[in-house]
């Protein structure tokens, strides 16, 4: 934990990172000034309230030293981790996930990291110290998954449950991703709408008892309704209530339904924490799911045990 007498710089873009930082922030009660963008203002706010936003230069000139999330979809930290370097200050990277760990330090081939990289289990110690190995990696406990576990454990479903089974689709921006790391949305053999076609295409092998299908899309889809509308025109519709969510809360989400599916998403972790069955729907032509944990089921595999 670090000392009440430092200001920490906090920089954030992407959910995902947000999510984790601010957990930091708030189990340890840091002193902090912030420089957000994208979805991490609102990831912020809802768990530290009404917080001053800065530039930048105004954020790093004012700070002991710097936390930042990674992102995809900004160079925002890795411009931050330039900075810090020029001048001098200790900019530490915390990894929330199990996937393309050197792209997150990369843009247009060029290359920083930072003084250390923090991760939250062994599996991605492993890969971070294979990855980096000039770069030193600290493992930390999971403040997001501690907080989740207090949030769920206060949570009851909303709706009545039944002997019919829901399902929770939670979606990622998969193609997005890959075309700006990579140039190619195919990149990892298959799309966020290939996982969810193979997932609709096979619910009867996951369970028969199915009767919601609540799809939630990634919090940086900007049209859900438009970019997954296909899903209406689907066979599924008629033997399944197929919806959006309309909830806030992920985790309000998750206890309302028996069974969560997606690709590789961190959302699934939750499902896990939350005990709930847990699906992957990667199709059989893409790369294999990296969350490490040997609890999640495959379609593919449903597949082939009929």
């Amino acid at each position: 934990m670090t000392s009440k007498q430092e200001v920490v710089g906090i920089v954030c873009h992407d959910a995902g990172g947000a999510e984790i930082v601010s957990s930091y922030i708030f189990k340890n009660n840091i002193t902090a000034k912030y420089c957000l963008e994208g979805p991490a203002v609102k990831v912020f706010g809802r768990k530290l309230g009404n917080i001053k936003n800065n530039s930048l230069s105004d954020m790093i000139n004012g700070v002991d030293w710097i936390l930042c999330g990674t992102s995809w979809q900004s160079s925002l930290e890795w411009a931050t981790i330039q900075a810090a370097k020029k001048q001098d200050k200790k900019v530490v990277s915390f990894l929330e996930h199990w996937v393309n760990y050197s792209e997150r330090f990369n843009r247009n081939g060029i290359t920083v990291f930072p003084d250390e990289i923090w991760v939250v289990d062994t599996y991605a110690q492993k890969i971070a110290e294979e990855s980096f190995p000039d770069t030193k990696i600290k493992l930390m406990d999971n403040p997001y998954l501690s907080e989740i576990r207090q949030s769920l454990s206060k949570l009851k479903p909303k709706k009545k449950l039944t002997e019919k089974h829901a399902v929770l689709y939670v979606c990622e921006n998969i193609s997005d991703h890959m075309f700006l790391q990579y140039g190619d949305a195919n990149y990892l053999g298959y799309t966020e709408h290939d996982s969810l076609q193979f997932f609709v295409d096979n619910v009867d092998k996951i369970d028969k008892n199915i009767s919601t299908i609540i799809i939630r899309p990634h919090p940086s889809d900007n049209n859900p309704q438009a970019k997954y509308g296909w899903i209406k025109k689907h066979p599924i519709n008629t033997l399944c209530d197929v919806q959006f969510s309309k909830e806030k809360s992920l985790m309000q989400d998750i206890v309302d339904c028996d069974i969560v599916v997606g690709a590789e998403t961190m959302a699934m972790v939750v499902g896990l924490i939350s005990r709930k069955r847990v699906v992957s729907s990667i199709p059989k032509k893409g790369r294999e799911c990296v969350l490490p944990f040997p609890e999640i089921e495959h379609i593919s595999e449903l597949i082939n045990e009929d």
